[in-house]
């Protein structure tokens, strides 16, 4: 054995000797180390010893991991005289105490292990005391999730308030998913088909258990006896419906999702399996034989997922086009999906070539496709519930031939890098106040900085003034820039067709972030004026190309990320008082 693992034993022992004199544990037993579970060579040390709390006693067993004091001990309950059923402990009796726990100094591992079990009493206390019904609750699908049988079935059911059938879907004999239907599930699915799938009749039941019941235990539910007890406490006209809903059902068995009311307010969602149904339905029923079975669900709906992952539920609604998914555009579009929103139009008629792939987020992975086609299967396979529509065209065709289309979304965003096409654009959305606002974004050559202006945006009584057609000085070019207007930027490898502007991905993602963040000040109608932002890089390799920049470099601050509103001006041809209202 080398001198580092018995070096970590002796500490171990060493901390658990301490906890033993500390007084916070009773009679605590001699410590060992015992092999871990998994390993052939590392050990955990244990003792055992008795907490008394609110009168009752509890007698614990705590295990130092391997890896303690850079992680927390484990405390389990080996038994106790307690009668009551307490939350907040797994399947193999330990206790969760450390859910908020953050910072570890493990210099002092003592301090670590005696606050953790400060932590046990405390929970244990609060439970005896406390609403044990509502914490039962609050952790539902974990004790769900350890009491089923079998692996998890996926769920996109909407957990709402009323009874209503729902769709249990198999491949073959095997059930694969519980959803609102076919067409919803499949919209969870990377490749949005739900293809093969044979459809059956199950039902969604929101029940409140927890309503006045702090003796509510979660076995309850996997009884016909305990089923029914909560079903009854429903409201009368919800009890009608279901058993108009029930008395649909000709067959011995079926499946029901049940949506539980916890403390919060929101549902959870657990599966059970109905048997054994000839007799008589065991939701309205007594003595009926039929029997429960246990369901684990692995929750794919859009109300489970996207708070988890920081989206919004109320951007689902929202659409956007996006003109030009290069580099900037197509960050910007995947932003946007990942924050929620839920419908993007993506116009470009480019294909995806070799010289994309260091700074497109899809990388190598469409090559020679349509930009719109290969970004919209990136975003749909990394993100559900978005609908993209690829629309591979130029934005000015689009205007002319159909701007219904541009006129149905919430916001256009200019991800172009042509000025000409986007002082059109933005004249077209001055040009009928019924038009969308638009947010136009641009780089500067060689990590300069980058900027988003948003235009067109509707204040108390108008539109407020300020667009693109603002910046632009016809001797000068665009004022907020960074880099003389004069200056010609763009370099070409290949000779004429081969031109680009030289910026990183870093790059383009810092500007798409300004400009995905100003989005979602305008998709949630928080913006009220036309602000242009901007972020300020680093001039180095810009000058040492012999490069010049602006009077507006030069005079903003070293780590700007500002808004900018004094670029409106009040003579400009298309915002200034007059063109809408």
């Amino acid at each position: 054995m080398s001198a580092a693992i018995i070096a970590q034993q002796e500490m171990h022992i060493r901390v658990l000797q301490q906890l033993a004199h500390s007084g916070l544990l009773e009679d605590c037993g001699r410590p060992i180390c015992l092999p871990e579970k998994w390993s052939g060579t590392r050990t955990e040390a244990t003792c055992t010893g008795k907490m008394t709390v609110e009168g009752q006693t509890f007698w614990l067993r705590v295990r130092l991991p391997w890896e303690f004091p850079l992680c927390l001990p484990i405390v389990s309950v080996e038994k106790t005289d307690s009668e009551a059923a307490l939350p907040h402990f797994t399947n193999d009796d330990e206790v969760c105490f450390a859910s908020d726990v953050g910072l570890l100094d493990r210099r002092r591992p003592d301090a670590i292990l005696h606050e953790s079990i400060e932590r046990v009493r405390a929970l244990l206390r609060d439970m005896l005391r406390g609403d044990r019904g509502g914490e039962f609750l609050r952790e539902i699908q974990a004790y769900w999730f350890g009491i089923s049988s079998g692996h998890r079935i996926d769920c996109t059911v909407t957990a709402d308030n009323r009874p209503r059938f729902i769709s249990a879907l198999y491949r073959g004999t095997e059930l694969q998913a519980l959803a609102d239907d076919a067409d919803s599930y499949a919209h969870s699915l990377p490749d949005r088909r739900a293809g093969g799938l044979i459809a059956k009749k199950a039902l969604y039941l929101p029940l409140s258990p927890g309503d006045g019941n702090p003796s509510f235990l979660p076995k309850e539910l996997t009884t016909p006896e305990g089923l029914r007890k909560y079903v009854r406490r429903m409201p009368d006209g919800i009890q009608g419906a279901l058993a108009g809903l029930l008395r649909r059902f000709d067959v011995s068995e079926h499946l029901v999702v049940l949506g539980l009311k916890r403390p919060q307010g929101e549902r959870a969602v657990v599966g059970v399996h109905l048997k054994g149904l000839e007799h008589g339905h065991p939701l309205l029923q007594d003595r009926t034989g039929a029997q429960v079975e246990p369901i684990a669900l692995m929750r794919r709906d859009p109300d489970y997922l996207l708070p988890r992952g920081g989206a919004e539920h109320g951007l689902r609604e929202r659409r956007v086009l996006i003109a030009g998914c290069g580099s900037v555009g197509g960050h910007i579009a995947l932003a946007l999906a990942r924050a929620g929103v839920g419908g993007l139009t993506l116009v470009d008629p480019d294909l995806f070539m070799p010289e994309n792939t260091f700074r497109h987020v899809c990388g190598m992975r469409w090559p020679s496709t349509l930009k719109v086609t290969g970004l919209k299967k990136e975003i749909e396979s990394r993100t559900p519930y978005v609908s993209v529509q690829p629309i591979a065209g130029w934005l000015e065709k689009l205007l002319q031939d159909e701007p219904g289309i541009v006129r149905g979304h919430d916001l256009v965003i200019a991800a172009l890098g042509q000025p000409t096409l986007e002082l059109h654009l933005n004249e077209w959305a001055w040009s009928n106040a019924e038009h969308p606002p638009a947010l136009f974004t641009w780089l500067e050559p060689y990590g300069l900085g980058g900027h988003a202006l948003l235009t067109h945006v509707r204040g108390k009584d108008a539109r407020q003034r300020g667009c693109l057609e603002c910046l632009y000085d016809r001797d000068l070019g665009n004022r907020a820039a960074f880099a003389d207007p004069r200056g010609t930027y763009t370099q070409d490898v290949l000779g004429c067709g081969s031109r680009f502007m030289p910026f990183a991905d870093l790059d383009a993602q810092r500007t798409a972030e300004l400009a995905t963040r100003l989005a979602l000040r305008a998709l949630r109608q928080e913006a009220h004026e036309a602000p242009l932002l901007s972020w300020k890089g680093d001039a180095r390799q810009f000058r040492q190309k012999g490069f010049t920049v602006t009077p507006r470099y030069e005079q903003e601050p070293d780590k700007l990320e500002a808004t900018w509103l004094d670029y409106r001006r009040d003579d400009c041809l298309i915002c200034a008082p007059g063109p809408t209202s």
